[in-house]
């Protein structure tokens, strides 16, 4: 457990916390039974309000994990006392936790990685209105098949929009990309400059891969092999990372990203006052102009940064390239480390304030691992309120996978006929 602000910020929910219900104040009547992600998993009991989160899990990819998995909800059905008539899983058709609800011969929703998220933040502050969700991670399946990570949602406990995302990139390598950022940089950067010989020479002086290395990331790019479209945040912070020269490669899951976000943390102890950062980010803006959203419907109609159905894509992409440049100019690392992560607050709250200005919504439910980094948690929180937002998070729920159990659950017990 890490805390935010004197309060708790739980990152594993175990013994002592588990299975303390999350109690829901709203009319519901029924048993579910979530069984959560692929990853960091737990699952979930719903009965009428109150919400049993297990005790942390673990990763799915161990079959002697999966075996734990089903010997503790038995477990705590019994403990319960309940036979819960409905099972709910993530959309991903190859996780095991979803083997696991299908194999149970028991009718099964299926729920939408990130709004999963965003429920599980609204049921753990007991919020009954509609929210704009920012729910960011590594990677979730998407409604299009494509991967999500990024994701800015109108949602409620009936249903979602998908509002807005950061720039779509093309994710090469398969589950290699998740642990070398150095893929996501090169093929963002490609991305980004549709150059190749430009590219290569940026990629090279950043010193990112082997020039074969570049080559073969920009040969499958060109022929999507082994390549499918992401707005994973995660693996945007692993490109950034990279690019800075902190991270190429990660071996363990969020390295990376930590590293980062240590990074421009060092350099906000640097400068502790606030005048001083202000002024220092407001002369990295003036030297670096970036453009904090787009609108969609005014953007290029291009694979790359126009995904459908989206209203606002946060300029990430546009943030990535700047960052290289900014590197490749001389800037100092710890400085370029807290402006991407000043940017990308930024980004956030723009989005927010549009979909705010649409929708008439003024709660926003901040939810996904990234909010681990809690340098980018406390812009963004800050920043939202600042704007009139109020602003909800976890406390004594994970904001990361071992949390999507609860909004699972929620989401079916609001789906039952009382």
């Amino acid at each position: 457990m890490d805390y935010y602000k004197d309060e708790p910020y739980m990152i594993r929910r175990s013994r002592g916390y588990a299975p303390l219900p999350v109690m829901v104040s709203a009319p519901w009547k029924g048993q579910v039974l979530a069984v959560g992600g692929e990853l960091k998993n737990s699952f979930c009991i719903g009965v009428d309000g109150r919400f049993y989160l297990s005790p942390y899990v673990g990763d799915l990819e161990d079959l002697r994990t999966v075996n734990a998995l089903r010997e503790t909800i038995g477990r705590l059905e019994t403990l319960l006392e309940v036979e819960p008539p409905v099972v709910v899983s993530d959309m991903h058709p190859r996780y095991n936790s979803t083997m696991i609800a299908e194999e149970s011969g028991l009718p099964v929703i299926k729920v939408q990685h990130h709004y999963a998220h965003i429920l599980s933040c609204m049921a753990e502050n007991d919020c009954q209105e509609a929210v704009i969700g920012v729910s960011f991670d590594g990677t979730g399946y998407g409604m299009d098949g494509t991967i999500w990570g990024g994701e800015i949602l109108l949602a409620d406990y009936k249903a979602f929009q998908r509002f807005g995302c950061i720039t779509p990139f093309l994710q090469i390598g398969g589950d290699a990309s998740s642990r070398e950022g150095w893929r996501i940089a090169v093929s963002m950067l490609y991305g980004q400059m549709k150059d190749r010989a430009a590219a290569m020479t940026m990629i090279e002086k950043l010193n990112l891969c082997s020039v074969q290395d570049a080559k073969v990331q920009m040969a499958m790019a060109d022929r999507k092999i082994n390549a499918v479209m992401s707005t994973s945040a995660g693996r945007l912070f692993d490109g950034v990372s990279a690019i800075l020269g902190i991270r190429k490669a990660s071996t363990f899951e969020g390295e990376a990203s930590m590293a980062l976000e240590f990074t421009a943390e060092a350099y906000e102890k640097k400068h502790q006052n606030a005048v001083d950062l202000q002024h220092a980010m407001d002369e990295m803006r003036k030297q670096f102009p970036l453009a904090a959203c787009i609108d969609n419907k005014e953007s290029e109609s291009t694979e790359i940064n126009k995904p459908e159905q989206v209203k606002a894509v946060l300029n990430t992409g546009a943030l990535v390239k700047t960052i290289a440049e900014a590197r490749l100019a001389g800037a100092d690392t710890e400085k370029l480390a807290y402006f991407f992560h000043w940017i990308l607050a930024e980004e956030i709250i723009v989005a927010c304030q549009k979909a705010g200005k649409e929708s008439g919504r003024g709660t926003v439910a901040l939810s996904g691992g990234v909010f681990q980094n809690q340098l980018l948690l406390k812009m963004v929180d800050e920043g939202l309120q600042k704007e009139g937002f109020k602003v909800l998070r976890h406390r004594l729920v994970p904001p990361n996978d071992g949390g999507i159990a609860l909004g699972q659950a929620v989401y079916a017990m609001g789906s039952l006929k009382s």
